[in-house]
């Protein structure tokens, strides 16, 4: 609603679908029957190196080696081979071809075309095999392991052909087996040799970070908790196959690490959303907390993970994927932590509370820089991806890449509505983050819905009343930044972190460890000989600010000075509340739209974290699901 205030009614603003959880649709022909059949050995082949390819870095359920020999021993005697096997071999298939890109030119992009030139629906045809061969529901119910691996592979199915909330479900039953069967145990794991420990433990850790994933992407709980876990139930399995060693897998190496990376990013990602998005208020201390362990996570990046190699063109495809999907990742996880000081900033240049007070409210440069610090995230994230799609081996459909790519798009636009900082790479990005989702979106429904929404979004920043003769706005005697041109940092011989410039502001506060000492070691965080200890921010008596909030003001500045919903603590560090960023637009939310009340109140930010516009009919998604009100998880 903050753009409809300033700008006016837009496509943008008038979306009567804004409520509803919109879900992909799948129609096969009446007569189309499960057959079981599999498709020629060549074709399986393509299937499952597409598979392993597209999900490397964040996914590991099967191990590769082991599954390409069970392939072969598949194919050599078909009819000897178990249900629950051919489940899971179907499951790869519909999976490695949703997200497959081949090469232009080669054989397998012709095997690919040929398959998605058909009249049915092939992916969806092999995933409806798998479940008539031997469904993994009946697994649930005695816990198998293979029903685990089953079930997350349906799961990440539903992700790649955007049904979401089916993807919520098979990833909650996956979960729950899991637990039955004690993988977050480390004792239950004694009794398995060494093989069966180190695949156990990475279906563990892949189902940690699908959690993570899915809490951020849909704003639902969390599932796993750290506490629940043993200790090193989520650190990487205890030395390296023998095997991989000796072959000198340069390929399992880097997935190796980009699993490890995944899973700590993962950790700090839960963290935020514990101890700011589920407690609705957020201080700059905590958050200082959290970008400290995040510096430390990019300090201590494996050497085969830095973007540098994709920027080169010095990976092949299964490791430029990994690569791509870590760096997406930890971007994001920046933009996480972030984002709230970025909206409290742009809703205080909106309110006009901030425009009639005799007094400019007060911003603390640390608010400032961590806000700053969420659109230099968004812009390093449009160019990975970019790079990417030129380099073609970014998947159609690929639900994680076309999340983050859209999430950092909105931030980048909502600048560009609010001026908060001057971007000078600003057009460029948009026009990557639009020509990334129009390629996604011509087999991916939820990108082709996602570009429409930022399109609608660019072009009411574009359709603005100027300035002068509309709405602005501004924040009063703020000097405007200019964000450093990131695409001229992928040069240089290194980039700076993202907090290189707010840790350098005070140098005088010391706070104490946020995060209990079971934590550190269940992530089993390695700094390395290099890295210098991470410098405590305040004194323990001083790190849970006191409930009254400006009772405890030292730095000299009027209480009518502090913006509205703002609390300032010990040192100067702000705190605020989220609801404040919702209050004086409620009226405005529903006006004109046609738009039911909602069942209790709710944001007035979308899934996404602003508004959907309408959705244009035909593009595959479901608009019949019944409205859901927004989770605290945004």
């Amino acid at each position: 609603m903050i753009v409809e205030s300033v700008s006016g009614t837009s496509e943008f603003t008038l979306d009567p679908q804004r409520h509803n959880i919109l879900e992909n649709t799948i129609q096969l022909p009446q007569d189309t029957r499960p057959t079981g059949v599999l498709p020629d050995r060549e074709t399986a082949d393509i299937l499952v190196d597409s598979f392993f390819t597209n999900t490397s870095g964040f996914i590991e359920v099967l191990n590769r080696k082991d599954f390409f020999q069970t392939v072969q021993e598949c194919y050599n005697d078909p009819l000897s081979v178990d249900r629950p096997l051919l489940c899971i071999l179907n499951l790869v298939f519909a999976i490695g071809l949703v997200i497959a890109r081949p090469s232009q030119g080669t054989d397998e992009a012709v095997v690919i075309q040929t398959l998605h030139s058909e009249p049915i629906n092939r992916a969806e045809l092999f995933f409806r095999n798998a479940k008539n061969l031997y469904g993994p529901v009946s697994g649930f119910e005695d816990a198998d392991f293979w029903s685990i691996q089953a079930l997350l592979l349906m799961s990440l199915y539903m992700l790649a052909v955007s049904k979401r909330n089916a993807s919520y479900v098979y990833y909650g039953m996956a979960v729950r087996s899991a637990f039955a069967l004690g993988l977050h145990r480390e004792e239950s794991m004694v009794i398995f040799n060494e093989s069966e420990r180190h695949l156990r433990r990475n279906v563990w850790r892949t189902l940690f970070v699908l959690d993570r994933f899915l809490s951020a992407c849909l704003g639902r709980p969390i599932t796993i908790s750290e506490e629940d876990c043993s200790e090193h139930a989520l650190a990487p399995p205890m030395g390296t196959r023998t095997d991989e060693l000796a072959m000198g897998d340069d390929v399992q190496v880097t997935n190796s690490a980009a699993l490890d990376a995944a899973v700590r990013c993962c950790n700090l990602i839960g963290l935020t959303l514990k101890k700011v998005y589920s407690k609705r208020k957020v201080s700059t201390l905590v958050a200082q907390e959290i970008a400290d362990r995040l510096e430390n996570w990019e300090r201590g990046l494996n050497q085969n993970l830095h973007c540098r190699r994709i920027v080169d063109g010095l990976a092949d495809p299964a490791e430029a994927v990994a690569i791509l999907h870590i760096n997406l990742l930890h971007c994001h996880s920046v933009l996480l932590l972030t984002r709230p000081f970025f909206l409290y900033l742009l809703k205080m240049g909106c309110d006009d509370l901030s425009r009639s007070s005799q007094k400019p409210p007060h911003v603390s440069q640390r608010l400032d820089k961590f806000s700053q610090a969420c659109v230099e995230a968004s812009q390093r994230t449009i160019i990975l991806a970019r790079i990417a799609l030129d380099a073609e081996y970014l998947p159609q459909c690929n639900p994680f890449i076309i999340y983050f790519v859209f999430a950092a798009a909105l931030v980048i636009l909502s600048n560009e509505f609010a001026l908060l900082y001057h971007n000078p790479d600003a057009e460029h990005s948009i026009h990557s983050a639009l020509s990334i989702l129009a390629y996604c979106g011509q087999r991916d429904p939820q990108a082709k819905r996602v570009s429409y929404i930022l399109e609608s979004f660019h072009q009411a920043n574009m359709q603005r009343p100027q300035p002068q003769t509309g709405k602005k706005i501004y924040l009063a005697g703020r000097k405007i930044p200019t964000i450093s041109i990131v695409s001229q940092s992928f040069q240089q011989s290194s980039m700076s972190p993202f907090f290189h410039h707010v840790k350098t502001e005070r140098q005088d506060i010391f706070m104490g460890d946020l995060s209990p000492t079971k934590e550190r070691h269940v992530i089993n965080v390695q700094t390395g000989p290099s890295e210098p200890p991470m410098r405590p921010m305040m004194p323990p008596t001083l790190q849970q600010p006191s409930p009254e909030g400006s009772g405890s003001m030292n730095s000299g500045i009027a209480a009518a000075s502090v913006a509205p919903g703002m609390e300032t603590l010990s040192g100067g560090d702000s705190e605020f509340d989220f609801d404040s960023l919702w209050q004086g637009w409620h009226a405005v939310s529903a006006g004109g739209m046609g738009i039911p009340p909602p069942l209790h109140p709710v944001e007035t930010f979308g899934s996404y974290g602003l508004h959907q516009p309408p959705m244009p009919q035909g593009n595959g998604l479901n608009p019949h699901i019944p409205p859901y009100p927004p989770s605290d998880y945004r």
